[in-house]
């Protein structure tokens, strides 16, 4: 099989490792008589690649790794299903570290969407590598969105120095506060206990290692010059906070973007969290 890598970055990369073993013939950063194409380039730039690219995507299965919005503010599905409606879009999702999934380390994603991801399941599961089915297309997009989110503000809390218990509160809030905004968007509830969203963030990633930093008391700005770590999870929380949907209770989210942008107190906004919790 044929697959084309966009974004050949770390994770880009990972997912070419292991397809390539697989038995696979892996495309990097090239569309043309490929059969399956796989983007992985950071979520702001995902429907941008893809309609620069648009000539010479046909028939081929499209498959996205991104985690967040795309940058109208949509669910890549909302956007990509009318660009390109006769290609099927889907969303593979889960906990795997780029560098565990590269060296073979036994991991879990999520895959989601209509007809035909059976076939890509077998094309993409392995021994090393379990592929689970989803049809919740929302959820599985909501879910992998927000919990950068989450995980960033578990990084936030351990590096300001509280423990392991304020850390399993904060995880536990957190999902609850995906779930309900994923069920207000239409997706199932269930879900959000998968591998694609619970799974994901209990990674230590590198949103938690930015969380940890900020937590420290170093700015998301300063950080940002300094280290290139990803913006999925800031991007998403801009994104959220944008959303204007009534039905959405965004007040958890509101609290860790003080906490980040607007100096509020750590140690405060655990209180609150345990308050109106």
């Amino acid at each position: 099989m044929k697959i084309s890598i966009l974004g050949y970055g770390v994770f880009g990369g990972a997912v070419a490792s292991h397809l390539e073993k697989n038995g696979h013939i892996i495309y990097k950063e090239e569309i043309k008589d490929s059969e399956i194409i796989i983007v992985a380039v950071p979520s702001y730039a995902v429907s941008d690649v893809l309609i620069a690219n648009k000539n010479d995507i046909n028939n081929q299965k499209i498959i996205i790794c991104s985690k967040g919005f795309d940058k109208s503010g949509n669910l890549f599905s909302e956007v990509l299903n009318d660009i390109f409606p006769n290609n099927g879009i889907y969303f593979l999702y889960g906990p795997t570290l780029a560098q565990e999934l590269k060296n073979g380390d036994f991991s879990i994603m999520v895959l989601a969407g209509d007809d035909g991801k059976d076939v890509l399941k077998k094309i993409l599961e392995s021994d090393d590598l379990k592929i689970e089915l989803s049809d919740d297309i929302i959820g599985v997009q909501v879910g992998s969105a927000l919990k950068n989110i989450v995980t960033i503000f578990i990084g936030i809390v351990e590096g300001a120095g509280f423990g392991q218990n304020t850390q399993a509160f904060i995880y536990s809030y957190g999902l609850k506060e995906i779930q309900k905004i994923g069920v207000a968007l239409g997706a199932d509830r269930n879900t959000f206990s998968g591998p694609s969203c619970a799974g994901d963030i209990f990674m230590r990633s590198r949103s938690r290692l930015l969380g940890v930093e900020i937590g420290k008391g170093r700015s998301f700005e300063d950080l940002d010059k300094e280290i290139k770590y990803p913006k999925e999870g800031i991007n998403s929380l801009r994104i959220l906070l944008d959303m204007k949907k009534d039905n959405l209770d965004l007040r958890f989210f509101q609290l860790v973007n003080s906490v980040i942008f607007e100096n509020y107190s750590i140690k405060e906004a655990v209180k609150k969290l345990i308050k109106i919790n």
